[in-house]
């Protein structure tokens, strides 16, 4: 073998030329990119649920004391209005689109690889849903944006999303953002405690007052079954055929109260009514005569 072949070498631990370097696949985050606040996110959330669930439960209301929808009913209802959520999140936050709270705030949702892109419609839905799930464990879900870096919540990390400022805002209007995102957030916690703990619902609330307003019928009957045969009864059906409609009164009774812990209790000059509203907690309700209380 000749002597004077040149020799070649490599070395492998110089720098690559970046003129080589392979192109990433992945987009760089851009350095203007600005993540929206808590505050920001949280009073554009509200502003969407309002104007989804506050003609849909005025609706829903007013259905209940018209037509005495049982829970299961109302279920369905609620679970309409939901989804009628999910499809307008949905819709308004992929494609370059930002639902009606989100534009008032400057904000919108993008993708988490890509801040500067938006996301598909099914990351989208992903995401509305996301909300629902939020919401159901005590609203812990949104509470991860105060220990995210880029303020991202479970249904961020659900639908691979962020979600960024449009338009710089000054420092007055951080403030007042940040202000009324707090007075919300304690407004809300209220609410909570006072809808699982103190009073219970308006939902829950009406169906105890409807409970009420049957037993005060049933007293009624009582009156008017003591002004024509000088006593009272503690046998129902009695009191159903004095009504006057007494396939549309037992209809009511049946709506409103629980026949598990129904009871009538007479004695000569008085009686006692005690029934289970149709609520979720099964709330007792008691009528007395108003001369014996």
């Amino acid at each position: 073998m000749p002597d004077n072949i040149p020799e070649t070498r490599i070395n492998i631990f110089a720098q690559e030329d970046a003129s080589s370097a392979p192109i990433p696949t992945v987009r760089a985050e851009s350095s203007g990119v600005e993540y929206a606040s808590f505050s920001e996110r949280f009073i554009a959330l509200l502003v969407d649920v309002s104007i989804i669930m506050i003609p849909g439960q005025f609706i829903l209301m007013n259905t209940l004391g018209r037509n005495m929808e049982t829970f299961s009913q109302l279920l369905v209802i609620e679970a309409l209005l939901l989804a009628v959520f999910v499809l307008y999140e949905g819709i308004f936050s992929c494609g370059g689109r930002v639902t009606l709270g989100k534009k008032l705030m400057g904000i919108a949702v993008a993708s988490a690889s890509d801040p500067e892109s938006p996301i598909g419609f099914f990351r989208a839905i992903v995401r509305a849903i996301g909300y629902i799930i939020s919401a159901a464990i005590l609203f812990l879900g949104f509470f991860l944006a105060f220990f995210e870096e880029r303020k991202r919540t479970l249904h961020d990390f659900m639908a691979h999303s962020v979600v960024v400022r449009l338009r710089p805002k000054g420092t007055g209007e951080t403030v007042a953002i940040g202000m009324v995102g707090a007075g919300l957030v304690c407004l809300l916690g209220w609410m909570v405690y006072h809808q699982l703990f103190a009073q219970g619902s308006l939902l829950q609330r009406s169906y105890v007052y409807r409970a009420e307003k049957t037993l005060e019928d049933l007293s009624l009957l009582q009156e008017i079954h003591h002004g024509l045969y000088g006593y009272f009864t503690n046998d129902l059906q009695r009191l159903v055929l004095l009504s006057g409609d007494p396939v549309q009164f037992q209809r009511d009774i049946q709506s409103t109260l629980d026949r598990r812990g129904f009871r009538i209790g007479v004695s000569q000059d008085t009686y006692k009514i005690v029934a289970n509203a149709r609520d979720l907690r099964r709330t007792q309700v008691v009528f007395i005569p108003y001369r014996d209380r």
